[in-house]
């Protein structure tokens, strides 16, 4: 896009010119600084022009005019006080006196129109510097004030003015003109010219995307004091309603000379102020350079440099002919008024884009002063860069040497354009005026429509890159999490990114992610801080991190930080992002503890996540003094802001005792001594053997086998699953060290021979007492006394926590299931949910009461089940459910494997029913079933196959069903029916009826 101005210059919007233009009297300029921070910003009192040469700041000249202070100290910038930059204050530079040319020109056109709008600039206040706060706008005021009474009469009308510099503009005509023009005060008299619109993926290159996905998108990080950075953008108004900005356009102005304000006058501030879209052109450009810097994604767009900054949309365009819009110079110097009051008013504006310029004018010997519209405008962008705002516009695409205005002042950064290859555009304006390059060729972005997107050119859409690297940059905090200043923001791009050369001048193609993450000093492996021996404390942050290339997990690696720590002792490290003692981390973390001497050879010692309070993150592990521990902390998410790392060391103990021997936080395989050895073995899946002496051995982390010695040994397992074997002597056993740990698994804990104490503590433990007379304790979890390696039968009964047989008697204490012996054993639980497994014998196990489950075994066993919903299975052989203790009849149907009557059981593999000494019902299945009634009116059938039944005591009903079935019926009166089949009835005493084809005991 191009803006042609009717006045004295062209001002265009920089949008790549159809052709590039040649011009045979350009020189290339050389440039020594090789890109400094400032090529054309001078430290020493003076100005340099963009020529390169040295000028000292005109001296103010004595004014009659009331002043508030003839030298002035520290004064409030505005209505609340705001962050400023510390680096020296950027001059005033005023214009050289009339220009009689400006001044014909003026007279044209009162000539051809009646009348001229003109800026005016008068000298200024003693005093005044490019900081102007509330005093010094004052004295501004008031000289403009007596301006306007030394001319006042016909023919001279004031329209507006700035704050921080005496500049106005004026309605004259030439009786006006002459007035002004004999003013001695009156500096400079300029037309005030107008620009026409005349219309003609690069994130990646300069790496914001990658700072994207740190956590860093220019919307403040998390407990960021200052909130969201501000860019405004000084173009043509922005549609606010396209989804690229997504209700991110906090604040809206309109200056329009010729009244084309949305509300058809020419100031307006406030909603829908900054959105001027009634022609097909109106918000084309300023949408496009806004989505550049500020845009979020949206269906089928890509995302702008900064796409959690707000913005500030600042229009300043008027109705040209046809289609078109125009822009005043005043227009445009009002509009950075407006952004300078915001930014005095306590927003955190940190840059201001102007992608506009005026062609031809790329040789700026004397840009800063050249007239009234210059200085006007390097005034308020000195007093923006002063209070901390990036002040950014567009080089030129008029292929010369230099930069257009504004871009040439010294206080406006220069943007030239180049390729995503890093080649200068056809177009650009370059040389040592130009601070940086940033991409401006077929650039997508957004444009007026909900979703619309267009590819454009110019430097136009290269400024606006820079304009979001400082919402970027300016996210980003110091040491103290303050956030960095715009002098900082410079420093680093100036100190990173991609050279490139043009017309005898080097200068950075801007990468922000460099600039970014070298603002933190532990951001990479190979720069990771390190800690105190002893432990320590650290503060730090992590907003501005990102991720290394081949940086390790097994967490998230969006924006860690490392250190580096060597404790001098062995002990137990604790390493958090809390330290107990009201400093804690503000935000998720995830944390990483390796060792190895490259990024590459990194292995994990241990990882967490939310183990501490709330979100934070803890691990625990055996520490080996001289080891260099490598510590990442990342944001879960990408989450950013500022983090406690806490290390200690503290003397590794095994219950208490300080360890002879020490693991490593590998596998280790320790063995013991002959004496009294403490054994601490560390992280890892580690192998411990005791040989001689009252051992006490710790496995710690991992999944450990310890084997005890012959003396009476104390082991702790550890939180993983630990296979724990006991010696010959006495020993103490348990799954882990206690002290309220709950991180735990199941151990596998065999006591051997001796007389031992066996402690599961927490998880699902196995616990085998072995030889002697053992206590067998299983404490939290669901854990189970193992009988499997019995020598003989043995006799167990949870509800009197007692056992008898086989390698001893054993007692017990919170332990829920049993497994038998190979032999004939009886398993008997407690008033809770048990598991009861047979084996191999002939076993009978009895549930009592609560939820259990019965499991017959590889032989004929015969299961009773309590009061509960119990499951029984009765495994391989011809088993036995026993309902003869029953408190109540019971309904038995082992067709449909169920029971109800003392609980709803669940019946498998079961082919005998015992009942109850109740009136019950009970059927068989396809099977050879044994089913016998015990006391009460009992109804059995049989169902299928050759079956028994028995009716027992009562007057019971049978009926045999098919196969040749034997019935008995017991005492008392009974009905015998055998069905089909060669049957047999036995009456039994009482007075029974039978119909078998065998009868017998029947009168």
């Amino acid at each position: 896009m191009l803006l042609a101005t009717t006045g004295s210059a062209t001002l265009t919007a920089q949008g790549a010119p159809p052709d590039r233009p040649s011009s045979d009297d350009q020189a290339a300029a050389s440039d020594p600084q090789g890109g400094p921070e400032s090529p054309h910003r001078g430290g020493d009192g003076t100005t340099k022009g963009k020529d390169g040469k040295k000028a000292p700041v005109p001296a103010d000249e004595a004014f009659d005019e009331p002043s508030a202070s003839a030298e002035y100290g520290p004064d409030v910038p505005g209505a609340s006080s705001v962050a400023r930059d510390d680096d020296p204050l950027l001059p005033l530079v005023n214009p050289d006196g009339l220009s009689q040319r400006e001044v014909a020109k003026i007279r044209e056109t009162i000539a051809a129109d009646g009348w001229a709008r003109v800026n005016v600039t008068v000298t200024p206040p003693r005093g005044l510097t490019t900081r102007a706060g509330k005093a010094q706008q004052a004295d501004v005021a008031r000289t403009l004030d007596a301006l306007a009474q030394r001319v006042a009469g016909p023919g001279a009308r004031e329209l507006s003015r700035i704050k921080v510099y005496p500049f106005a503009t004026y309605r004259v005509t030439g009786a006006g003109l002459n007035r002004l023009v004999a003013d001695p005060r009156v500096t400079s008299v300029a037309e005030d010219g107008f620009a026409t619109a005349t219309l003609n993926v690069s994130t990646g290159v300069i790496d914001s995307d990658l700072l994207d996905l740190a956590g860093t998108s220019g919307d403040g990080w998390s407990g960021s004091p200052v909130g969201a950075q501000e860019v405004a953008i000084i173009d043509s108004g922005v549609d606010n309603d396209h989804a690229a900005f997504a209700g991110r356009v906090v604040a809206e102005a309109c200056r329009s000379a010729n009244s084309n304000c949305p509300n058809g006058t020419t100031t307006q501030n406030g909603a829908d102020a900054g959105e001027n879209c009634t022609h097909s052109t109106d918000c084309d450009h300023g949408t496009h350079v806004a989505s550049i810097a500020a845009g979020t994604s949206y269906t089928g767009g890509h995302e702008g440099v900064a796409r959690g900054a707000r913005i500030i949309a600042v229009n300043v365009a008027s109705d040209g002919a046809g289609s078109s819009w125009t822009a005043f110079f005043s227009d445009i110097i009002a509009g950075l008024q407006f952004v300078l009051d915001r930014r005095n008013g306590g927003a955190n504006v940190v840059s201001a884009n102007m992608s506009i310029g005026i062609d031809g004018f790329a040789q700026e010997a004397v840009c800063d002063g050249n007239n009234a519209n210059f200085a006007a405008t390097q005034a308020v962008s000195a007093n923006l860069q002063n209070a901390g705002v990036a002040v950014i516009a567009a080089a030129g695409n008029s292929n010369l040497v230099g930069s257009s205005f504004p871009a040439c002042l010294t206080s406006v950064y220069s943007i030239s354009a180049t390729n995503d290859s890093d080649v200068p555009a056809g177009f650009t304006n370059s040389g040592t005026s130009t601070d940086w390059w940033a991409p401006g060729v077929d650039i997508d972005a957004a444009v007026p429509g909900t979703n619309t997107h267009a590819n454009k050119s110019g430097t136009s859409m290269a400024a606006p890159h820079v304009a979001g690297a400082f919402a970027l940059l300016r996210e980003c905090v110091d040491g103290n999490g303050v956030q960095i200043t715009r002098t900082t923001a410079v420093s680093r791009l100036n100190a990173t990114g991609v050279n490139v050369t043009d017309n005898g001048a080097t200068r950075k193609r801007i990468n922000i992610l460099d600039a970014a993450t070298g603002l933190v000093n532990n951001n990479d492996f190979a720069n990771a801080e390190t800690l105190p021996a002893g432990g320590f404390n650290d503060f730090d942050f992590n907003v501005c991190s990102d991720a290394e290339p081949g940086e390790p997990g097994p967490f998230s690696i969006d924006n860690g930080v490392w250190w580096n720590w060597t404790p001098s002792t062995t002990g137990l490290a604790t390493i958090s992002t809390e330290d107990g003692g009201g400093f804690a981390t503000t935000f998720d973390t995830t944390l990483t503890v390796y060792t190895g001497n490259t990024l590459g050879t990194l292995q994990v010692v241990d990882f967490d996540d939310d183990s501490g309070t709330g979100l934070r993150s803890l691990v625990t592990f055996l520490a080996n003094a001289g080891t260099t521990y490598r510590i990442k902390v990342d944001g879960f998410g990408a989450a950013t802001g500022l983090l406690n790392l806490h290390t200690e060391i503290n003397p590794a103990t095994c219950g208490g005792i300080t360890p002879t021997i020490f693991g490593t936080a590998g596998a280790d395989t320790i063995t013991g001594t002959a004496g009294a050895d403490v054994i601490v073995a560390g992280e890892g899946n580690d192998t411990i053997s005791s040989v001689g002496g009252n051992d006490r051995i710790c496995g710690d982390e991992g999944n450990d086998t310890i084997n005890a010695g012959d003396a009476n040994d104390t082991v702790f397992g550890g939180p993983e699953a630990d296979t724990i074997q006991g010696g010959p002597g006495d020993d103490t056993l348990l799954g882990n060290q206690g002290g309220g740990d709950t991180d735990d698994v199941g151990d596998t804990i065999n006591g051997g021979a001796g007389n031992d104490w066996l402690d599961g503590w927490v998880g699902d433990d196995r616990l085998i007492g072995g030889e002697g007379n053992d206590h067998i304790r299983g404490e939290a979890g669901i854990d189970i006394a193992d009988y499997g390696s019995s020598p003989s039968t043995v006799v167990v009964n949870l509800d009197t926590n007692s056992s008898s047989g086989g390698h001893g008697s054993d007692s017990f204490a919170a332990v829920e299931d049993l497994q038998g012996s190979a032999f004939n054993d009886s398993l008997t639980g407690d008033a809770g949910p048990n598991r009861l497994y047979g084996h191999v014998g002939a076993d009978t196990v009895r549930g009592l009461d609560g939820n259990d489950e019965l499991f017959g075994g590889g032989n004929v066993d015969t299961l009773i089940p309590g009061l509960g919903d119990d499951i029984v299975n009765g495994g391989p052989q011809v088993d036995v459910v026993s309902y003869a203790v029953s408190p109540a009849g019971v309904v038995v149907n082992l067709a449909t494997g169920t029971a109800t009557g003392e609980g709803a059981d669940a019946l498998a593999a079961v082919e005998d029913v015992t009942g109850s000494p109740h009136a019950d019902t009970i059927d068989g299945n396809a099977l050879v079933n044994v089913l016998g009634g015990v006391a009460g009116a009992d109804i059995i059938r049989g169902r299928g196959q050759n079956d028994r039944l028995f009716g027992g005591l009562g007057n019971d009903s049978m009926r045999g069903g098919p196969g040749d079935d034997f019935l008995q019926g017991g005492e008392n009166d009974d009905q015998l029916f055998g069905d089909d089949g060669q049957d047999a009835c036995h009456g039994g005493t009482g007075n029974d009826t039978a119909a078998c084809e065998t009868v017998t005991g029947v009168p």
